[in-house]
């Protein structure tokens, strides 16, 4: 299930922090419109796999230091989930928070409309996609975090740990991902400030081959670490 959210913002500048207060506006809108439904994906002790994904778009912006300039003050988050279930109470819980201000720093976002988008069925096991929000691999060793981008020599490697922690919320086997294979096209590498860390990331086109199954999962879900904070969702072109 895949639709769009439109906003509209108070004013021009938006912190280039925005995740987090798309997190927070996704947990207000839960917790709100059903408890449980809230502590089944969040609670202040575990690390929950969540089987969605989301990217940002702002129309006519540029980025200025720790801010976004968006001269259209308007906003866009496309937000994609593999179950069906999810992307209902999802949506009904944002339709709650529709002409409602929610406050950013030194701003707000007001939810004005919502539109379905219509979701392709991968029905082959090459693909050529492009990233919506960056991609995030990760590895932490020695509770420290790492992170590769697409020219590291780790990242196919990392990225199958990742895809596997993953599938620890679905019906796929783990073994599809030994065949899994990622290769840049038109690629670069991005630094994405989130909370207090600089992470590196990858952004563009790539050619992703596998098993049709798993790249349809993928495709609803998003791929790699931190897919349900904002990274990592794609589209096929």
């Amino acid at each position: 299930m895949r639709y769009k959210l439109y906003f509209n913002l108070e004013n021009e500048n938006i912190s280039i922090q925005y995740r987090k207060s798309i997190l927070s506006f996704i947990k207000k809108s839960l917790q709100e419109y059903d408890e449980e439904q809230y502590k089944k994906f969040y609670n202040e002790r575990d690390n929950i796999i969540k089987p969605f994904t989301f990217a940002v778009f702002f129309k006519d912006s540029k980025f200025n230091g720790d801010n976004i300039i968006v001269n259209s003050k308007s906003m866009e988050l496309n937000m994609s989930t593999e179950d069906y279930n999810t992307g209902i109470v999802l949506y009904n819980a944002f339709n709650h928070q529709r002409n409602k201000k929610f406050s950013l720093n030194n701003n707000s976002m007001t939810l004005k409309n919502m539109v379905l988008l219509p979701e392709k069925e991968i029905d082959k096991e090459e693909i050529i996609i492009k990233f919506l929000s960056p991609l995030v691999v990760r590895s932490r060793i020695d509770n420290k975090d790492y992170y590769y981008s697409y020219s590291d020599s780790e990242f196919l490697n990392i990225l199958k740990l990742n895809i596997k922690m993953q599938l620890k919320i679905s019906d796929l086997p783990e073994t599809l991902v030994e065949n899994l294979n990622i290769e840049p096209i038109t690629a670069k590498k991005t630094v994405v400030k989130f909370y207090e860390k600089q992470i590196e990331a990858s952004l563009g086109t790539f050619k992703l081959s596998g098993n049709i199954d798993l790249l349809n999962y993928l495709y609803k879900v998003g791929i790699g670490s931190k897919h349900s904070a904002g990274f990592g969702m794609f589209e096929v072109i």
